[in-house]
């Protein structure tokens, strides 16, 4: 801002200049880098307009904000689509059949651990090698054929292999129950 003062006849004239650029925009403080910015877009037309359009090849001429199939294809893989009542229903349906496994596998685990209890308050707790000693594992299959044995050895050996592999499927169940994103 230039201001003239009158001093004996005499004007006096002040070179500065005020910085005349807003500070704030819609009561947001304005800051260097956007300042930038804004100065430099209004520059690159003016060298633009200098050069011969002959000399510019095709390509730049162009616009390049178009996105190419790839970066499509993957923006379109980022945005996952709502579902429809169907796709929720078919969800919903999967989640309950998850759901009702693993209820049962928790069942299963629940009664193997009753029993092996029941067993050891039966028996002396000194002597875990006959906590199944009254037991009797019978093994049939859809054909007729059995399979018998009052080995205590072996019945706990079978009820730790089961309970171990009802607990590893229980913890693949669960981690099926997942409800998308």
């Amino acid at each position: 801002m230039e201001t003239k003062a009158k001093n004996n006849g005499q004007a006096n004239v002040n070179t500065v200049k005020a910085d005349k650029t807003p500070k704030f925009v819609a009561g947001n403080p304005v800051n260097a880098v956007s300042k930038a910015d804004e100065h430099k877009p209004q520059e690159q037309p003016k060298a633009e307009e200098t050069k011969p359009q002959a000399e510019t090849p095709k390509a730049e001429e162009q616009p390049q904000a178009e996105p190419t199939k790839k970066e499509i294809k993957a923006n379109l893989a980022e945005e996952k689509p709502a579902m429809n009542l169907e796709q929720t229903l078919k969800l919903v349906a999967e989640l309950a059949k998850k759901t009702a496994l693993r209820d049962k596998y928790k069942e299963y685990i629940d009664k193997l651990t009753g029993f092996e209890q029941e067993q050891k308050e039966n028996i002396d707790e000194l002597e875990d090698e006959t906590a199944f000693q009254q037991c009797e594992l019978v093994i049939t299959d859809t054909k007729g054929n059995r399979f018998t044995t009052k080995s205590p050895s072996v019945i706990k050996g079978t009820v730790a292999f089961i309970s171990g592999r009802f607990a590893e499927r229980l913890a693949e169940v669960e981690a099926g129950i997942v409800l998308p994103a």
